[in-house]
């Protein structure tokens, strides 16, 4: 089984996190899109060109919500349980999250990197926006249970941890005591862990670029 992705990418994060939390042994091969041969080289792996996408014994599985749902027979703990309105919860929240918090912290921070002149402030008031609502739903949440659909570290948790991970440099939560102390209990999580530790050269690389 091998998995193609990056260490700063999200979604590939968001994997990540459950590979780690089941233990799961797999290959890697880190993509950079940004390298002209190295995107057409991985087009002929998955002609979308999106990562993450898993390849099992020639099965090609991409998109991170199915990969995690992929994968969640094959090792314990399972990340979606319970009846069909448990998992439809999970699922709801997994989506919730990559829609309207990842995705929103992603642009915030891509505008960020342009020039003022250049930043497209209609799309950035309407991520914040977006953020918003998210952070005000996340404080009433985590008010009563200490992770998205309870009690339990579920799928929803590896597609929150990533974007909050981002989150915290361009669009602070650090007024919302809930969400800062379910952003601890996520950190403690040693798979929450190796993601920003694998992450964090290649962070750190991208911003200096940058600012460049």
């Amino acid at each position: 089984m091998k998995l193609y992705y990056h260490p700063i990418s999200t979604y590939s994060q968001k994997v990540l996190i459950a590979l780690y939390e089941k233990g799961i042994e797999f290959e890697r091969e880190i993509i950079h899109l940004t390298d002209p041969q190295g995107r057409a080289d991985y087009l002929d792996v998955y002609p979308m060109g999106k990562i993450p996408c898993l390849i099992d014994d020639g099965h090609m599985v991409p998109e991170s919500s199915i990969i995690i749902e992929y994968i969640d027979d094959m090792a314990d703990p399972k990340l979606i349980k319970g009846d069909a309105g448990l998992s439809r919860r999970i699922r709801f929240k997994d989506r919730m999250f990559d829609l309207y918090l990842n995705n929103n912290v992603a642009i915030l921070l891509f505008q960020s990197l342009k020039p003022k002149k250049d930043q497209d402030q209609e799309l950035i008031d309407k991520a914040r926006f977006e953020i918003d609502i998210m952070y005000s739903f996340m404080e009433h949440e985590f008010g009563n249970q200490d992770y998205a659909n309870g009690h339990e570290f579920l799928m929803a948790d590896c597609a929150a941890a990533p974007a909050l991970n981002y989150a915290q440099m361009i669009a602070p939560f650090d007024q919302h005591k809930n969400i800062c102390k379910y952003w601890e209990r996520l950190t403690s999580r040693s798979s929450v862990q190796r993601i920003q530790e694998e992450a964090a050269p290649a962070i750190a690389a991208f911003m200096e670029k940058n600012a460049a």
